[in-house]
This record gives C-alpha cells, structure tokens and sequence, in this order.
C-alpha cells in the first residue's frame, strides 16, 4: 500500500501584488523556477468562470533529494507543500510509522525559513498578526491503484483515520460521537474513492493521478480561512485600538486634523475591495460546469473550516467599521461648522467694534 502524506502550511503575505510584480519579487530573492498554476487547464468551464492562478515555484529543502512547492497567491497568500511516501502493508502500519516519527515539525520549520526569507519582499499587515494566522494542514491520500473496497477499508480502519485526522495517536477508542464529528464531512463517488474534509487534516482515497484536482480545492479552501480568519483579527485590533485611546486623543479636539485613528479606519473600509476578490474566488466554486464532484468536495471543506461563518462575520465588521468612519466624518464636519461659525461670529463682532 502506498500513501503520500501532502504536508501543506499556508501564510498570509498581507498585500495584494499583481503577477508581474510577485514575479519580479521571487526573481530578486534569486528564485528562477516560476510558472503560472493553471487549474482550468484541463476542466471544461465557460469564460465567466475563473480561478486563481498563483505564482509556482519549487525550492529545495536542507534534506537531499526533497523540495516544497510553494504557489504565491495575487490576494496575498502563499502555500508550502511537500510530499512523503510511505510504503507499507496496512493502514495500521503507517499509523504506528506516524507515531513513532511525525516528520511534519521538521518539515514546518523549513517551511517558516522559507517564509521568512520570501515575506521581507512583501509589506502587509504586521508580523503578530500574520504570525497567528499561519497554519500547517496534512493530506494522507491512499493510492488505490488497486481498488480497495472504500466500505471494508474504512470499517476495518476507523478509529485510525480519526487518530489520523484529529491528531491523537495516544488513545483512540475514541466515542461513536467523536468519530462521527470528525467524519462528518465525507464524500464518495464510486465504491473505490473515498475522501473526507476535517478542521485539522484531510484523508483521500483514490488513484494517484486524481489527487491534483481535490488538492487544489483542499488548499483554495485553506487559504480562504486564512485570509478571513486574519481579516477578522486585522479588523478587531484596529477597533480595540480606537475604543481605548480615540477618548485620549488631543487631535480629537481640531476640527480640521483627522486623527490617526480615523485614517486607520479608512484603511480598514477600503479592504472592501480585496475582500470581494477573495468573495469572487468562493462564488465561482457554485459555477462548476459538469463538475458536481468539486464542487461537492469545495462544499464539504467550506462547512469543515466554517467559511461562511467567517465570511459574514468579516462582512458585518466591514459595515461597522463604514458605519463607524461615517460617524468620525460626521462628528468632524460637526466640529468644523461650529468652528467657522464661532470664527464668523468672532469676525462680526471685530467688524462691528470697528478693530
């Protein structure tokens, strides 16, 4: 039995760049090796339909023989992605070889090396925040080149895929309830594929040359939850900042000076516009043309990482926050009549004393 464990993690870059720019930014740090990712390549969608089309390159790792993919997203986002075989006998085998070796915490921190050396070519939102949202996510596809029967594989090997897809290796005589919480978000074609969507990794079975378009999905789904999740933080700071120090601020008192905080607020209202980018990219996975098997499995990871809760949660703090610059405006413009009818005021009475 072969299995591939696809270990991804996914950075939020913070600014939008167009290609040629992204291009010229890997070149300068000496990447040679770019191309443009092109999903649609081989699925028929009409023109109206579209996907991201990130900047790919490979870079090799420090251990011989092994490279990370990286693709670089317009909107900001980059994933890592490297893959490890293992041949063995049973799921259980690979279970135990997990167990006694888990080579994904020496794998992210070359990944975070990498990172590193490619975030100093983009300026964003700050590294805390950036920091906080970047996440590892593993994939175990089974190569089912011998067509497993998916009901026997997975009652006779149950309790591993949750072990697997949760994380736990320890103890894992999980409860029915756990087991059908992290199963929750399955999905299956024919009775030899099998693939199901978890919080925390992902398992497919399949045939090999499957594995690219599922991926693709897994990761687009990834990094909408990253985006969103760093939006939300992006936001929520700048608010705390204004409740706490808007009422100590002495540029509040000057009619005609905005204040810092307004002017963050602003930047705040206009990622309006690269939100509705990454909206579009969602939008488009309900578009699928004769591709009811992606656009299931976009479903299924879209429910897992809760991506519409996110997305409504960030839409509702971008109204508050337009709300909230209408109200600075307002308050502003207030303070800027009463000064100039004070001033006219003043003017007269000098006019009328004849000074």
């Amino acid at each position: 039995m072969d299995i591939y464990l696809k270990v991804y993690k996914y950075y939020n870059l913070g600014t939008n760049l167009g290609k040629n720019e992204i291009m010229q930014n890997l070149k300068e740090l000496g990447i040679e090796n770019m191309e443009t990712y092109d999903f649609e390549e081989n699925l028929e969608n009409p023109d109206f339909v579209s996907y991201p089309e990130p900047v790919e390159f490979n870079y090799d790792l420090s251990e011989k023989d092994k490279s990370v993919t990286a693709k670089v997203y317009d909107y900001g986002a980059m994933s890592m992605v490297t893959e490890v075989k293992y041949e063995v006998d049973s799921l259980e085998d690979f279970h135990a070889e997990i167990k006694r070796y888990d080579p994904r915490p020496d794998l992210e921190k070359e990944y975070d090396k990498i990172y590193k050396m490619i975030a100093e070519k983009f300026e964003g939102f700050s590294d805390e925040i950036l920091s906080s949202f970047n996440h590892l996510y593993s994939v175990y596809c089974i190569d089912n080149k011998d067509n497993i029967s998916k009901k026997e594989l997975i009652e006779n090997n149950k309790k591993i895929i949750v072990s697997l897809l949760s994380d736990e290796y320890e103890n894992i005589n999980f409860s029915q309830q756990q087991k059908d919480a992290v199963l929750r978000y399955d999905n299956s074609y024919f009775e030899s594929d099998y693939i199901v969507v978890h919080w925390n990794n992902a398992f497919i079975l399949d045939k090999k040359e499957n594995y690219p378009e599922k991926l693709y999905i897994i990761e687009l789904a990834n990094i909408q939850f990253n985006k969103l999740q760093t939006y939300d933080s992006f936001i929520d700071e700048y608010l705390s900042q204004y409740l706490s120090s808007n009422g100590n601020s002495f540029f509040r008192f000057i009619p005609f000076i905005k204040s810092g905080m307004s002017n963050k607020v602003k930047e705040i209202a206009d990622l309006r516009v690269e939100l509705e980018r990454v909206i579009d990219v969602m939008d488009n996975f309900e578009k699928f043309q004769g591709q009811w098997y992606l656009a299931r499995l976009y479903y299924l990871a879209n429910s897992a990482f809760q991506i519409n809760r996110w997305r409504n949660l960030v839409e509702n703090r971008i109204n508050k926050v337009n709300e909230l610059y209408n109200l600075i405006n307002a308050e502003i413009n207030r303070k800027r009549m009463l000064f100039l009818n004070i001033l006219m005021l003043l003017l007269f009475i000098l006019w009328f004393l004849g000074i």
